[in-house]
């Protein structure tokens, strides 16, 4: 499902940084060319804080599958050539200290037309587990149940469609930078639409050992001639560092780099790219320490909220439009429209996906079309 919404929208923001034409949408959502062409490797968004419930239990979350239309639901699966690696470093340089790689079984779908496919998930410690992907439905307006995987040490494993948890006014914030008014409407450009979320749960100390702090990114590889040989496709740490920070020529750099060489390969131009805005000084400090290296911090003797990690209700893109343009009163309008979205509080925790049926007849949540629905959308296609 490529796309007239991102081909028309994706770009304006790099744009009108730099004056170059450049795809690019928020958070991270076909942020750069060499991702658009495979949504399920295409990196989303990434979660991470504690279950509110249980404080020494870590809940990462890993979305793919930008602008999945719910019409479609059954025909989105993973890669079955892809690796989607959780990465984590208790240092300070971003060089990893732990992973967790999942691995997917080819795609099939059976003589009534139901998709199947199964995971691998190799944790650190030798410890390695496999389940069944949630796949989607259609005509009916209760989503399948989600099937949760168990292990040891209180783990669980969700590998499935959710509701897209982010929030934006993609084309309020172009106006925006454009300096039109009014710009920001409040409209959700995401609203109505789906990822394929892959959501672990775990003890702190089985990634991080006793470190109190901690950052985290993920990272999709598309296997070469042999499954060793890794080409890594997207990453994914902070909302927007790529959309908003990174020129259209450096994207998809950008997006096979390493946070632990962040410093010498992106610091400068995001230093650039913030001076263009004239960020005060003190904001542009706060910002360089959360994007560069881009990973999501965490510190355990504070509360779980952007930038300490992230939850699905963070209001992530105020916050860096207030420290990008120093007016703490800046706001995308959106507020409501999160509001309304489901979140839960217990395993998976993302809200249910939309579903076609109900899209806009008494739907859940802000599953009503948004702007972003494409008539021209079709399924995902087969993949390896």
């Amino acid at each position: 499902m490529k796309r007239q919404f991102g081909c028309a929208a994706r770009g304006i923001v790099t744009a009108l940084f730099f004056g170059l034409a450049a795809p690019a949408m928020a958070a991270d959502h076909r942020d750069a060319p060499g991702v658009d062409d495979d949504i399920s490797t295409d990196i989303t968004d990434v979660y991470m804080f504690r279950n509110p419930a249980d404080a020494s239990k870590l809940v990462v979350t890993f979305n793919t599958h930008p602008l999945s239309e719910p019409k479609f639901a059954p025909s989105y699966h993973y890669n079955s050539k892809a690796v989607y690696r959780f990465l984590f470093h208790t240092n300070t340089t971003a060089v990893p200290t732990s992973q967790i790689d999942f691995t997917f079984t080819p795609f099939t779908v059976d003589s009534s037309g139901k998709g199947s496919q199964n995971f691998t998930a190799y944790f650190p410690h030798g410890i390695i587990l496999q389940g069944p992907v949630t796949f989607g439905t259609v005509n009916t307006s209760t989503p399948a149940t989600p099937l949760v995987t168990q292990g040891p040490r209180g783990t669980k494993i969700f590998a499935g469609p959710r509701q897209d948890p982010f929030v934006f006014d993609f084309v309020g914030f172009n106006r925006f930078l454009a300096g039109i008014t009014p710009n920001f409407t409040g409209n959700d450009s995401f609203a109505g639409v789906n990822v394929m979320a892959i959501v672990v749960e775990m003890p702190l100390s089985m990634v991080v050992g006793n470190a109190q702090k901690f950052g985290f990114w993920g990272a999709t590889f598309l296997q070469e001639d042999s499954p060793t040989q890794l080409t890594q496709i997207d990453r994914m740490g902070n909302p927007a560092i790529n959309t908003a920070l990174i020129p259209s020529f450096m994207k998809d750099a950008f997006n096979v780099g390493k946070p632990q060489n962040d410093a010498t390969d992106f610091a400068p131009t995001i230093l650039k790219t913030l001076a263009g805005f004239n960020t005060p000084p003190a904001n542009v400090q706060i910002l360089a320490s959360v994007a560069v290296p881009d990973t999501l911090k965490f510190d355990v003797t504070k509360p779980d909220g952007f930038p300490n990690g992230r939850r699905l209700q963070d209001r992530v893109i105020d916050t860096e439009l207030q420290l990008i343009t120093g007016n703490p009163a800046v706001t995308d309008g959106t507020a409501a429209k999160q509001a309304a979205k489901v979140y839960l509080s217990t395993f998976p925790y993302l809200g249910p996906p939309c579903q076609a049926s109900t899209l806009g007849v008494n739907a859940p949540g802000d599953c009503s079309p948004g702007s972003n629905v494409n008539p021209a959308a079709k399924p995902q296609p087969a993949v390896p």
